[in-house]
């Protein structure tokens, strides 16, 4: 099975969104602006489309066992 950049993004972010919780968008940003000094401009657009995404994804809600 074939994915997607579309799909891989998506995926990376509700990764990130379920790892990082509330910080994934600021993690992802700061991700997407190192590889853009480092001159990895490829990789700092798709750590921007990742950043974007993660806006998207909900955040995971806690659930507490009783």
């Amino acid at each position: 099975m074939w994915i997607t950049h579309r799909d891989a993004v998506v995926m990376y972010a509700k990764f990130c969104r379920a790892h990082y919780g509330s910080n994934a968008y600021e993690k992802v940003k700061r991700r997407a602006n190192e590889l853009g000094q480092s001159g990895d401009f490829d990789g700092e657009k798709i750590w921007n489309d990742v950043a974007a995404e993660v806006e998207n994804v909900p955040q995971p809600s806690l659930t507490l066992l009783a």
